[in-house]
């Protein structure tokens, strides 16, 4: 189910009637995150990082402003209805009833690599 419901949302979004406050408040949720205060140290080092320069995220921030209706159906229909026409899914959990090889899954057990004599490898993350 979760499967269909990650599918269908490239659908909806595209086919979404958005009226102007869906807009407006979609906008102001990208706005928290894209001018959320920053140390000076954070700024620095992503300026350096990444190379981008006040104007890129002057240009950034006006784009997104500007977003219409017809934007989001064009985002939705390339990167998510038609992006997962070609997506390849994995999905890992453990083995239950609904697990089974067919011509839609190829169901693979996965193990951790062995190194040295025996020993498993560590993973650290």
């Amino acid at each position: 189910n979760t499967l269909k419901i990650i599918a269908d949302v490239g659908r909806w979004a595209r086919d979404k009637d958005w009226i102007e406050q869906d807009l407006e408040e979609a906008k102001l949720s990208v706005f928290q995150g894209v001018d959320a205060p920053e140390s000076v140290s954070d700024e620095g080092m992503t300026r350096f990082l990444s190379g981008v320069t006040e104007d890129m995220e002057q240009r950034k921030r006006e784009q997104l402003l500007d977003v219409k209706k017809s934007d989001v159906a064009d985002a939705a229909q390339k990167y998510l209805v038609g992006g997962m026409a070609e997506a390849k899914v994995a999905v890992l959990g453990s083995e239950n009833g609904l697990t089974q090889s067919s011509d839609d899954w190829d169901v693979r057990q996965l193990q951790m690599a062995q190194h040295g004599e025996g020993e498993p490898v560590d993973v650290v993350s």
